[in-house]
C-alpha cells in the first residue's frame, strides 16, 4: 500500500489552507483585518479553527510522511495499519504497525506508532508507541514522567524540524520493555477480594441510595469484560487489565461508534487505563510484589 492510498482509505486525502480573518467593520459596508487566521478544508471549504499567525499547517500527506520517516522505512506495515479523521478533520490521527512486538508472557502482542495531530489549534502533534488501541504512554506513565514516554511539538515552526529528531527509537524501546515488565508481573497474582470494585467504580460508583441507570449498566459490562478475559487469562492482575482494555475496545465501540479511537487513545477512555493500571500497582506493592 503506498501513502496515498492510505490517506484515502481513512479519509485523510484532503489539504488544508491558513485565510486571513476578517470582521464586519462599524460603518457596516466594510471589512475589518484581524489579527487571526482560519483554517479550512481545501475539498469541501469548511472552517475547521481559529489561529494565530504562529500555527503552522501541516498536511496530513507530510504529517504521515514524518511519521514513517521516524519509524524508518523497513520497520512498518501500511496494510494493517489505521488513520483517520474526528469532527470533520479537526483532528487526525494515525496509528502506524511497527515491527516491534511486546512480550507480555502469555502472549506476543503487536505495537503500534500512534500520532495524533489538530487543524484546528486544539491539539500539539503527539507520538506514541500504544498496543492495540490502548496507550502504553499512558500506562507506563505509572513508572515516570509522561515527557519521556511521549513526543509533543507545538505547531509552529518546531514543527518543521521534527524529521531529524530519533527521539522516537527510545519511545519504543523504553516504552516496549518496561510494559513487558510490568504485565509479567500481573500475572500469577491472584486478585485480592474486593479489589473489583474498585476497578468497577473507574466507570460509575454506586456510593449512595442514588445509582444512576447508565452507571450500572457501565459496571456490569466491564464486569462481564473482567470475568471474560480472567477465565482466558488467568484469575489474576493480568486477567483483569485485559478485562478493563476488552470492555473499552469492545463494548464502548458497540456503543459509541462514532469516536471510539479517540476516546480510547486520547479521551476518557485513555484516563480509565491508566487509573486502572495506577491501582493494580499500587496493589501488588501492598501485596508485596516485586514489581522490579
Amino acid at each position: 500500500m503506498i501513502n496515498q492510498e492510505f490517506l484515502a482509505s481513512g479519509g485523510l486525502d484532503f489539504t488544508i489552507s491558513k485565510q486571513k480573518m476578517y470582521t464586519e467593520a462599524s460603518n457596516m459596508t466594510d471589512y475589518d483585518e484581524t489579527q487571526f487566521y482560519a483554517t479550512i478544508r481545501n475539498d469541501n471549504k469548511k472552517s475547521l479553527g481559529c489561529v494565530t499567525d504562529r500555527y503552522v499547517v501541516k498536511q496530513n500527506k507530510d504529517l504521515l510522511d514524518t511519521v514513517l520517516t521516524k519509524i524508518g522505512e523497513g520497520n512498518y506495515d501500511l496494510s494493517k495499519s489505521k488513520c483517520g479523521a474526528f469532527k470533520g478533520g479537526k483532528k487526525v490521527f494515525f496509528f502506524i504497525k511497527i515491527n516491534n512486538k511486546v512480550d507480555f508472557g502469555q502472549e506476543m502482542a503487536d505495537s503500534y506508532i500512534y500520532a495524533i495531530s489538530s487543524h484546528d489549534g486544539s491539539a500539539r502533534l503527539t507520538f506514541g508507541i500504544s498496543t492495540e488501541l490502548h496507550s502504553c504512554s499512558n500506562m507506563f506513565s505509572v513508572l515516570m514522567a509522561d515527557k519521556d514516554n511521549s513526543h509533543t511539538v507545538k505547531h509552529t515552526k518546531a514543527i518543521e524540524q521534527i524529521v531529524n529528531d530519533k527521539s522516537i527509537d527510545d519511545l519504543i524501546s523504553r516504552n516496549t520493555k518496561g510494559l513487558s515488565r510490568i504485565m509479567i508481573n500481573m500475572q500469577g497474582t491472584e486478585v485480592k477480594q474486593g479489589f473489583i470494585n474498585q476497578i468497577l467504580d473507574l466507570v460509575g460508583r454506586v456510593d449512595g441510595k442514588k445509582v444512576l441507570e447508565a452507571s450500572r449498566e457501565k459496571r456490569t459490562l466491564l464486569a462481564e469484560s473482567i470475568k471474560e478475559e480472567c477465565k482466558m487469562k488467568g484469575n489474576d492482575y493480568y486477567g483483569v487489565f485485559n478485562g478493563v482494555t476488552h470492555y473499552l475496545t469492545h463494548k464502548v465501540r458497540e456503543r459509541q461508534t462514532e469516536e471510539w479511537f479517540d476516546f480510547n487513545l486520547n479521551g476518557k477512555g485513555s484516563s480509565i487505563t491508566t487509573s486502572a493500571l495506577k491501582l493494580i500497582v499500587k496493589q501488588m506493592k501492598e501485596d508485596g510484589v516485586c514489581l522490579n
